[in-house]
Order: C-alpha cells, then structure tokens, then sequence
C-alpha cells in the first residue's frame, strides 16, 4: 500500500452558517486502512461522507448485471482482468486482504471521531442483513436511496445517498428540496447520466474510479469496469462535484502516481 494523503477542497455556498469541514472516505473495499483511520482523526472532521464500496457484497447476480451493461469483448477483458487480480490477491500476506472486520473496524471506529454518513457503491448491490444490523448498532447512517436531516455547526443540511441500484424518483424529489443538499453518489458517471449535473444539488461527493490506476499528464488511465480515461477520475468538477482517488488498492498493479487519499471539504460561505 502506497502513502495515502490529505487532499483538500475550498467549496463556497451562501446557505452556509458557519464554516463545515467534511471528510470524503470511498472505495476501501474491505482493506485495513489504519493510516486513513489515523489521517481521520489528525483533521477532526465535523462529519464523515463514505461514498460507497466499503463492503464487499457482490455475486453472481451482480456479475451478470454487468454483463447486460457491457459489449462481449469489454465483458470478456473485465474478467480477465478480475481473475487475474484475484490471484495476485491471494499472494498477498493476510493483512493486505480483504475482510470485512477490516470495514467494520474502520466504521466503528470513525463513528467516534464524528457522526458518519454512508452511501452504496457498486460493490455493495446485495448488502447482508447482519451489515445493516451493525450500521444501526454503532450509529452508522447507511442512506439507501434516502435523505436525513442533520444539524451540526449552526449549519442545516440534508445528507442522502444515491445507491448504485439508484432511486431516480427518489433523486428527483431530493433535488427540489430547499436546504443545502449534500449527495453521496458513489459513481461519478451518474452526474452526467442520470442529469444530476443539471440539477442545483449543492455538492455531491463520489469515487469509484480508484483515480485512474495510474496516472499520466493528470489523467487516470483506467477507471472502474474496464473503462479508460474515465471523465470523472478525481478531484473537483463544476466547483461541486468532488471525486475522491479512493482509500485503497485493489489491483494487482500498484498505484502510479497516484496516492490513496483522504478528501477534505471545507464548505464555508465565502
């Protein structure tokens, strides 16, 4: 695992009461993230946004979603891709595999530096009973196609998160809404298909795309599901769309270029 890094965002918005600092934590995908842990508590964030693929909970049923979305020769270079990563996976000695006590561990132990927020990612279409269990009983607010009103700072929001099984009705009503509106939206893509962009939706928080792998020229070469040079990679977009590189590594080839982070927003009124 490569050095992860602090990575911070200055968003204005005149519905802020007071200056807001939120962490941004994606696509730890079960790894043991003890220095993201450590970075959490060095910053002392007012709230945590965990954009998605936390959890590894995926099947058959979700690998053949995915075949439906992709053209045969992409599909079959996924696979490749992925049995080949797996493999690799298993040479790693065991602390560098992932487990889900390495996800709880991390969310328990986030909950005590502030109130956590959490959305679905793709990894995570058939989340267990027991995960929606531990979320309640150590205070993890998992928003599943939902919104919540919360209160910190002098500052009203509404916090929801768009699942990657995704609610467009759902988006819709949470877009009207009249207070400062935080999404979580584990895949960036959605910003653009599902017309989020269009929308007046005061920040969204992502990740998904692991920051392109490796980076060349600025620009992430590999994204999620085999895509190259993904739009959307990291880093700030239309000064409210905010992509976070990820917090872990899941491929077999290193991060180039590219370090894990940990994304802070300071969301201020000017």
């Amino acid at each position: 695992m490569s050095k992860p890094v602090v990575t911070e965002y200055d968003v204005i918005s005149e519905r802020v009461r007071s200056p807001l600092k939120i962490a941004l934590v994606a696509d730890l995908h079960e790894h043991r993230a003890v220095d993201i842990l450590n970075l959490l508590r060095a910053q002392k964030p007012d709230l945590i946004a965990v954009a998605g693929d936390t959890l590894e909970r995926y099947s058959e049923r979700y690998q053949s979603t995915v075949k439906r979305r992709f053209n045969p020769i992409r599909w079959l270079i996924v696979n490749m891709i992925y049995y080949v990563n797996q493999f690799f996976t298993m040479l790693r000695p065991k602390s560098y595999r992932p487990d889900t006590r390495y996800a709880y561990s991390f969310l328990r132990q986030a909950a005590d530096v502030a109130p956590v927020y959490l959305s679905l990612g793709n990894h995570e279409e058939e989340l267990l009973r027991e995960d929606r269990d531990f979320f309640r009983q150590n205070g993890i607010h998992c928003l599943d196609n939902e919104e919540m009103e919360v209160a910190v700072n002098n500052n009203f929001l509404l916090v929801g998160g768009l699942s990657n099984e995704y609610d467009e009705e759902w988006l819709g009503r949470f877009a009207e809404k009249d207070e400062f509106r935080l999404l979580l939206c584990h895949n960036p893509n959605y910003y653009e298909t599902l017309k989020i962009k269009d929308t007046d939706i005061d920040l969204i928080l992502s990740g998904h795309n692991h920051g392109g792998q490796i980076r060349i020229f600025s620009m992430g070469v590999a994204g999620a599901g085999g895509r190259l040079f993904p739009k959307y990679d990291k880093g700030m977009y239309d000064k409210r769309l905010i992509v976070s590189a990820g917090c872990s590594n899941t491929a077999a080839i290193p991060r180039i270029n590219n370090p894990r982070e940990l994304v802070i927003i300071n969301l201020k009124n000017r």
